[in-house]
């Protein structure tokens, strides 16, 4: 479980739409809680997503994985905790882990995440571009 303090936290509420036939999550639906995880996160530290587009910068997810430990079914409720896990210039690897409201781990994930031109697609270094954000991730390792 995670204990660093410095920790984002989201309740997500299942759909049905999100099972497959044999009544649990679809696999594929966990990056879906994973990028609402990271954008709450991103919230919760003050800023605001689509503010940070507006502003010409956008993070496409560079790498995922997950590992799944136990299944999660449609009647459970969950939430995601979030850290900061490394962190350059240019991207951002997050942790997840996915709990039941009984405390169960159901899920562990790392996502990365790199700072582009939204136009252009062109890797822009956070410092220079972000320099808020950037800072108020460093202080968060």
């Amino acid at each position: 479980m995670l204990e660093n303090k410095k920790v984002g936290k989201i309740d997500i509420q299942l759909r049905y739409s999100d099972t497959d036939q044999m009544g649990v999550i679809y696999h594929a639906n966990y990056f879906s809680f994973f990028e609402q995880a990271r954008t709450k996160f991103l919230k919760d530290l003050g800023f605001d997503y689509y503010k940070v587009e507006e502003d010409g910068v956008i993070f496409p997810v560079r790498d995922v994985s997950c590992t799944y430990i136990k299944a999660i079914r449609f009647k459970e409720k969950i939430n995601i905790t979030t850290r900061v896990h490394k962190l350059t210039k240019i991207k951002i690897t997050y942790y997840h882990e996915i709990h039941n409201s009984e405390g169960e781990l159901k899920a562990t994930a790392y996502t990365t995440v790199i700072s582009v031109d939204k136009d252009t697609f062109n890797i822009i270094k956070m410092d220079e571009k972000l320099d808020k954000i950037y800072s108020k991730y460093l202080e968060l390792l």
